[in-house]
C-alpha cells in the first residue's frame, strides 16, 4: 500500500462520504452502475435528484430493461449527454438476455456493456465487489495530477498513460471499494479544481504541487478552442387548443431520442416552405425572443417562432403533465408557452 492510499483510507474513515443514495448496504451493484453512469460529467449534487426517480420507476435492471425508452429518456431529460441513457438502457437488455440479469463481474464483459469506458468498468467493479482495479474519472486525474505534478494536458494520450499507471500504482489490493471512494470524495470535496482545501487535505504533505506552492498550476489547463456559433429555428406549432407538435430526434446527434419542436434555417424561404408543408393553413403568430444554449463544442442560438396549425391532432400534445422527454430548452419554450396561454 502506498503512502496515498494509505492516508485516503484513514482520511476516509473520519470524512468520506457515506450516505449517498446509491450507497447501501448491502452493496446494491445496480445503484452503483446507475450511479457512475450518471455521474459522468455531470456533478454529484445534480446527479441526486434524478438517481433518486430512476430508481423508483425502474427499480431494478429487469425493470429498465423492460420499459420504453422514451420513458428512459423522460427521466433523463435536462441531465444531458442522452447517449448514456440510451446505452444504459441497451446494457440493461443485454444484461438480461445474456447473464441472466445479473450484473457481471468480469472486467472485460463489464467493459463491452455500451456507454461503459475503463474508469466506470472499474469504479462500479471495485464500489461493487471490491475488486482491485483503477479509475481515473476528473477527480482524480486532477488529485494525482497534482500529488505527483504530472506536466501536461490529460487529453494527450501521453500524459493519460502516465495517469493510468499512478491510479494504478496506488490502487490498494485490499479495501479498493473504500480506497476508491475516498479518492473520488478528495478530489470533489478537498482537491477541487479552483480552491483547493490543501490545509485540511489528508495527503498534502507528499503532495508535489502543494510542497512547492504550484497546486493552482495542476492539473494544466488545455488551450481554450474558440466554440463556434449556429443558429436554428424551431417551429411552434399550436393548434385550437393549445397543443403543440412535437416529433422525435434521431438517436444521434444532439438530444439524440427526444421529442422537439421542428426546425429549419433561419432564413424566410425555408421558414415559409416548412411551415407550408406542415399545414397549409397555418399562419405565424409571433416570434419569442432569441435565446443561446451553450454545448460543449458550440453555442446554439434558437429563434423560436409560434405558429397557429388550425385542426392538427397526429402528433400534438398537451405542454402540461407531458410524460415525453423533451431538451432543455423545448422545456424552457413550454413553461413560457404555459404562462401566456
Amino acid at each position: 500500500m502506498t503512502k496515498l492510499s494509505d492516508d485516503l483510507l484513514d482520511w476516509f474513515k473520519k470524512h468520506g462520504r457515506k450516505n449517498l443514495p446509491w450507497q447501501s448496504s448491502p452493496v446494491n451493484v445496480y445503484h452503483i452502475w446507475v450511479s457512475e453512469v450518471m455521474l459522468q460529467q455531470t456533478q454529484v449534487a445534480t446527479v441526486i435528484e434524478y438517481f433518486k426517480r430512476f430508481i423508483f420507476n425502474f427499480p431494478n435492471i429487469a425493470a429498465l430493461a423492460q420499459a420504453h425508452e422514451d420513458d428512459v429518456l423522460a427521466l433523463w431529460a435536462g441531465l444531458g449527454y442522452y447517449s448514456r441513457a440510451r446505452n444504459l438502457h441497451k446494457s440493461a437488455n443485454i444484461i438480461v438476455s445474456k447473464y441472466g440479469g445479473d450484473f457481471p463481474q468480469n472486467y472485460p464483459e463489464v467493459l463491452a456493456l455500451p456507454g461503459v469506458g475503463d474508469s466506470t468498468a472499474g469504479a462500479i467493479l471495485s464500489l461493487a465487489y471490491n475488486q482491485p482495479l483503477p479509475i481515473l474519472d476528473g477527480n482524480v486525474k486532477r488529485v494525482l495530477s497534482r500529488y505527483h505534478r504530472v506536466n501536461g494536458h490529460y487529453s494527450s494520450s501521453d500524459v493519460l498513460k502516465k495517469l493510468w499507471a499512478l491510479a494504478s500504482h496506488h490502487t490498494p489490493q485490499k479495501n479498493t471499494a473504500k480506497y476508491t471512494q475516498a479518492i473520488m470524495d478528495l478530489g470533489a470535496t478537498v482537491c477541487t479544481q479552483r480552491s483547493p482545501s490543501c490545509i485540511s487535505c489528508p495527503i498534502c504533505k507528499h503532495c508535489e504541487a502543494y510542497i512547492t506552492e504550484t497546486q493552482l498550476n495542476y492539473p494544466h489547463k488545455k488551450l481554450k478552442k474558440v466554440r463556434p456559433e449556429k443558429t436554428i429555428v424551431f417551429l411552434i406549432y399550436q393548434n385550437e387548443k393549445n397543443e403543440v407538435y412535437l416529433e422525435k430526434r434521431p438517436n444521434k446527434g444532439i438530444w439524440g431520442g427526444l421529442w422537439s419542436f421542428e426546425e429549419c434555417n433561419e432564413n424566410d424561404h425555408d421558414i415559409n416552405e416548412a411551415i407550408k408543408n406542415h399545414n397549409k393553413d397555418a399562419k405565424i403568430l409571433a416570434s419569442l425572443t432569441r435565446f443561446k444554449h451553450s454545448f460543449s463544442h458550440y453555442h446554439l442560438w434558437i429563434n423560436p417562432i409560434v405558429v397557429f396549425s388550425p385542426g392538427g391532432l397526429d402528433g400534438y400534445y398537451q405542454t402540461k403533465n407531458l410524460s415525453l422527454g423533451v431538451p432543455a430548452p423545448v422545456k424552457k419554450i413550454m413553461i413560457l408557452l404555459d404562462s401566456i396561454n
